[in-house]
């Protein structure tokens, strides 16, 4: 029997320090510990997939949290399944003591439909979560639209001698980018500002 432990963040500004505090609590030979910064929105992460490859019938895979495997409920279940079911390897998630299958060995066959039941709760509940900070979300920039807060970069005025600058551009009097050197635009700027001065006329 080996121990294994995977560790994931999903962005370089974040830290991996907790998780690996947890692999050393547990003694589990450096070799054996996969560090990755990848996201959860699917299993093509290199780190992941070598310790899979890795990973043989009793072998015991511990993960701090369920999110840190995956980040939607059937994602979670398929890849516990195969994991559990096919391949045969243990798994303990560190802050859900119910999903230990070490736990279940001795109750005559119950252990896969124990720890499935547990699963599915705790993967609806993790997707739930998600789903609900993403409505909260939605709704505060909703409220903030209906107070008149404005997102994204401030709009570039065009200044008050743009339509004279644009006249003179217009009759070949001056460069476009002397135009816009005069109203200190960027190119972009510049000709989104005339589409919509030439909407307007």
């Amino acid at each position: 029997m080996r121990k294994f432990f995977y560790a994931r963040i999903s962005s370089k500004d974040q830290t991996l320090e907790r998780q690996i505090v947890e692999a050393k609590k547990l003694d589990i030979e450096e070799e054996y510990v996969f560090l990755e910064v990848a996201s959860g929105k699917d299993f093509k992460r290199p780190e992941y997939q070598l310790l899979k490859r890795m990973l043989r019938e009793g072998d015991i895979l511990y993960i701090k949290s369920l999110d840190r495997l995956g980040r939607n409920k059937q994602m979670i279940l398929d890849e516990w399944n195969e994991l559990v079911k096919i391949k045969k390897v243990d798994i303990v998630i560190l802050d859900m003591p119910l999903l230990d299958t070490t736990k279940y060995k001795d109750m005559n066959g119950l252990e896969n439909l124990i720890s499935d039941i547990i699963l599915q709760l705790l993967s609806y509940m993790a997707e739930d979560e998600r789903t609900r900070i993403k409505e909260r979300q939605k709704e505060g920039i909703k409220a903030a639209l209906d107070k008149g807060i404005k997102f994204g970069r401030r709009k570039i005025e065009p200044g008050d001698n743009f339509e004279e600058v644009y006249i003179k551009w217009k009759n070949n009097e001056l460069t476009a980018v002397n135009a816009m050197k005069l109203l200190d635009l960027k190119s972009n700027t510049f000709y989104r500002r005339v589409k919509e001065y030439e909407s307007k006329k």
